[in-house]
């Protein structure tokens, strides 16, 4: 399974990619599957660290994770 940190390198380069792309005036299904790999990317790794706080709160007591969500 991938790292947060090689998830967020990746997009760094996507997002490159896709700029370059952008300047260039590239064909519209290359900039779109581009911005598509971006988006997918970026949903990875926000879900990946969403998932790690959830674990933190699930190791918590009940009482203390609705205090701490609110």
């Amino acid at each position: 399974m991938a790292t947060v940190e090689k998830l967020q390198e990746h997009l760094k380069k996507a997002q490159s990619n896709l700029a370059e792309a952008a300047k260039k005036a590239s064909d519209a299904v290359e900039i779109r599957n581009l911005k598509k790999k971006t988006k997918r990317l970026a949903r990875k790794a926000s879900k990946i660290t969403a998932t790690e706080k959830m674990v933190e709160l699930k190791k918590k007591k009940k009482k203390d994770r609705k205090t701490t969500s609110e």
